[in-house]
């Protein structure tokens, strides 16, 4: 199985930027990590095509593109912010 691509939204680098340097670095690492088997390491959200990466106390929302082995960050928040920002992008 090849590397995983990984490709970061514009609403996604927004969030990471607005993160302090640790804690996207952290995030970032994970990331890299995750290339190789990302099945492995995160979690379907229920009732959703996407998935989460769980980071401390950050998640990070993913959409899968397994034909073209790309890993879409989609947005990275605070786990008491994310799902309300998630359930208001998708109504939207």
């Amino acid at each position: 199985m090849n590397n995983f691509n990984i490709e970061i939204s514009s609403t996604a680098e927004k969030d990471l930027d607005s993160l302090e340097k640790k804690d996207c670095e952290r995030i970032l690492k994970k990331l890299k990590k995750i290339k190789k088997d990302p099945i492995r390491f995160i979690e379907r959200l229920a009732g959703h095509t996407l998935y989460k990466l769980r980071c401390g106390d950050y998640r990070v929302i993913i959409r899968i593109d397994t034909s073209r082995e790309m890993l879409q960050i989609v947005m990275v928040d605070h786990r008491k912010n994310v799902y309300k920002r998630l359930q208001k992008a998708v109504r939207d």
